[in-house]
């Protein structure tokens, strides 16, 4: 890659600094404050706080508001916090009379939400660059979310205790678990929440009414920081341990079985792809709040997320990155708080790594430094299933104040593909909000050029939006603008060639006998070069948690347009209407062949209950169009402890679908005439089992039959034990993956040789 390209990147994000998407209108602080003591001398891990030092750091003011209900909290919590120039020592005491205590997990980082727990959110930068979350439960068991890397797993301790109807819990959390900065005297924003899993209801000590509740894996959010206290009192006399410790995870993989070479590709699709047996990832602490990440010969074989599914998608499904190198600081990489998209599907995004598959090697520098958040990576390899080698860089920089009433960012893709060709992404965009009127602004303007770029050569990407945000409602003005072919290679677009208006308007708030509702209206209407209307959604959707348990889920109507094109020209042997005619629904550009507009209606909701408890039951219908068929879709599902050491979850799933034109389009798709019933049905039984706070083992077992989905039929059995050992070494064993569609005949054993530091950090 040019080496002037990345020495002008690297340098902008460093000099540009004068003054994993966050909804742009989410820019908020909190007023008031807290002052934090200094520990006399370093705390036990004693869960019954007999150590008087505690008394100072009793937490001012410690009533807690129930987010769920939008109510004071039933049950009360008392909060305790200290410090010293090591660790922050936090403890809580829980009561609960009247409602049962939940603890029936016995392994950390599984089952995050079903037990109750109380957690703090600390936020060292106090602009939100860099946020965490550490929970545990009345056992102890550990959890904890980093907002720069879905694999954070710092070393820490909690330990817990059980008194009738009362529970307590401290935590030790030393400070180079996290991005602290070197200065003497500092202010941090400090929550803290809990979980109360027999209601399923949260409580937040640091409230404001725009705050939303969602379920326990997506709550509590990063984003909220912006409403936590700032603290003071905040003064180290020494910063020896602040600085978080490199680490390093070597490992040795070995697999077995006839289809021990079959892999999952980032489409979706298995192929050979020869396994790799030895490879390493590191981070090495340039600052306390800065990094360099490298890799080399990463691994590609973990799939920890199953993408199977039968429901039909009219756009592509965004997917979750694991692998290390990616994950570490991935928010800095994607700035860019308010992107086309994310109100009925996924957001755009310039680098998209899921999209990668795998690669060599690659080196990145991330992290924070005052108002300042960035990310530079680089990285190598070649695509067996293609013979494309890649060699591409990604950058993004933020500049915040710490109220985030003002933001500016910058991101950008330089890729350099043998097959594919060049491509070369840069955005700019800023943002703003007023604290007293509510009222929240963004610009953003993106331009894509090189060889990859289809006709006219190349493409841009801009958004603006007005919008008012108040504890009850919100309401939202934007104007999306995407040219042709706008589809950087290493990004995740939904569509291109699309120009138009978007509105949005959402009321939240609680009732009698009514935890809380939401309901939620959205219109856009794009249209094309050609002056066609290319796309238009209008989507009303209703749901409300009631204080009895039930609740009702995303009910209401979605009525979406949207249009497509014959990719060549029709002939007389091949006209329009052929089902030999290639289409796409990206553009037409520039001849607009035989269009044509097909409908993505769905009226539809369901039915939960208990959810966000540790037994929820859900079920669902949609009822409508899709493109050439109609259809009839149905989701039931529930998952529950047995014990203290088991779980089971069920699933059963299925689409009717038949054939709604008499263009031969369908036949040639679907395999039958015109006009029958086709169905698919999916079941799925998913066991568990502990086996202590650092081992799992679990399997399961899903069957697809019928062809009336978007999955392809068969029988899949997976299982899996993963076990961590003291010095954050890690060893797994697979059998298959559930995210084939039938059961692989392939057995990975994997080590997972860890030294320095936690991982992730």
């Amino acid at each position: 890659m040019d080496v002037i390209h990345r020495a002008a990147a690297l340098a902008f994000i460093f000099l540009w600094s004068a003054g994993s998407s966050i909804p742009a209108w989410a820019f908020q602080t909190a007023a008031g404050g807290i002052k934090i003591a200094r520990a006399p001398h370093p705390l036990a891990l004693d869960p019954t706080l007999a150590d008087p030092a505690w008394k100072a750091g009793a937490v001012p003011d410690s009533a807690f508001e129930n987010i769920t209900s939008r109510a004071p909290a039933k049950f009360k919590t008392d909060v305790w916090v200290l410090y010293d120039d090591t660790n922050l020592y936090v403890s809580f005491r829980a009561e609960q009379a009247g409602a049962p205590i939940t603890a029936t997990q016995t392994a950390n980082d599984i089952g995050f939400g079903i037990d109750d727990f109380v957690g703090v959110g600390i936020d060292p930068g106090g602009n939100g660059a860099q946020v965490y979350f550490f929970e545990t439960t009345p056992r102890g068991i550990r959890y904890q979310q980093a907002s720069e890397n879905a694999r954070y797993r710092p070393q820490w301790a909690a330990a817990a205790a059980l008194d009738g109807s009362t529970w307590s819990a401290v935590m030790v959390i030393p400070l180079k678990a996290m991005r602290v900065s070197p200065s003497a005297v500092q202010s941090w924003r400090l929550n803290f929440v809990r979980n109360v899993a027999s209601s399923g209801e949260h409580y937040t000590w640091a409230y404001d009414g725009i705050m939303q509740d969602a379920p326990v894996g997506t709550w509590p959010f990063f984003t909220d920081a912006r409403f936590w206290p700032s603290t003071s009192g905040i003064k180290f006399t020494s910063q020896v341990g602040s600085r978080p410790a490199a680490h390093a995870d070597l490992y040795a993989l070995g697999s077995a079985g006839s289809d021990r070479t079959l892999f999952a590709q980032a489409n979706g699709s298995f192929v050979p792809t020869p396994a790799r047996n030895f490879g390493v990832d590191f981070t090495y602490p340039i600052t306390n709040t800065i990094n360099f990440v490298g890799t080399a010969n990463p691994d590609f074989s973990n799939v920890e997320v199953d993408q199977q599914t039968i429901a039909p998608q009219e756009f592509r499904r965004a997917l979750v990155e694991y692998r290390p190198f990616f994950a570490q600081g991935a928010n800095f990489i994607n700035p860019n708080p308010a992107p086309v998209g994310g109100f009925i599907g996924p957001a755009n995004l310039l680098f998209y790594s899921p999209d990668i598959g795998p690669f060599d090697r690659g080196g990145k520098i991330e992290g924070s430094y005052g108002k300042q958040s960035f990310g530079l990576l680089s990285f190598r390899g070649y695509d067996e299933t293609t013979g494309d080698e890649f060699d591409d860089l990604a950058y993004g920089f933020k500049h915040a104040l710490p109220d985030r009433t003002f933001m500016y960012w910058a991101d950008g893709v330089e890729a350099h593909h043998s097959v594919s060709g060049d491509d070369y992404t840069n955005e700019m965009g800023v943002a703003g909000r007023n604290l007293k009127t509510g009222f929240v602004w963004g610009l953003d303007t993106g331009v894509e050029t090189g060889s990859w770029v289809g006709p006219p050569g190349h493409a841009d990407s801009s958004n603006g939006f007005v919008d008012v945000h108040k504890p009850n409602y919100e309401t939202f003005i934007g104007f999306t603008d995407l040219t042709p072919n706008f589809n950087p290679i290493d990004g995740f677009t939904i569509n291109s060639d699309i120009v138009g208006p978007q509105m949005m308007l959402n009321f939240t708030g609680s009732a009698p006998g009514v935890k809380n509702y939401d309901l939620f209206l959205y219109g856009d209407r794009f249209i094309d070069r050609s002056g066609a209307v290319h796309q238009a959604d209008t989507a009303v959707n209703f749901g409300a948690t009631f204080k009895n348990g039930i609740s009702l889920n995303n009910v209401g109507p979605a009525v979406q347009l949207l249009r497509s094109y014959a990719t060549v020209a029709p002939t007389e042997a091949i006209p329009c209407d052929s089902a030999l005619i290639s289409r796409s629904y990206y553009t037409g550009y520039p001849g607009y062949y035989c269009g044509r507009t097909d409908k993505f209606n769905a009226m539809g909701g369901g039915i939960g209950y208990r959810d966000g408890t540790p037994a929820p039951f859900d079920t669902g219908i949609s009822v409508g169009p899709f493109g050439q068929y109609f259809v009839h879709q149905y989701t039931s599902s529930t998952s529950r402890p047995i014990g203290s050491r088991f779980s089971i979850a069920l699933e059963y799933d299925g689409t009717y679908q038949r054939c709604a034109t008499t263009l031969a389009l369908c036949s040639a798709s679907s395999g039958y005439p015109v006009g029958p019933l086709e169905s698919q049905w999916l079941r799925r039984i998913s066991f568990g089992e502990t086996l202590g706070p650092d081992a799992n083992v679990s399997i399961s077992l899903r069957n697809i039959s019928g062809i009336g989905g978007s999955a392809i039929p068969g029988t899949n059995v997976a299982a899996s034990y993963h076990a961590k050992f003291r010095n954050g070494s890690e060893l797994f064993f697979n059998y298959g993956t559930p995210a084939a569609n039938t059961t692989l005949d392939r057995f990975i054993l994997k080590y997972v040789f860890h030294t320095g530091g936690g991982a992730g950090t």
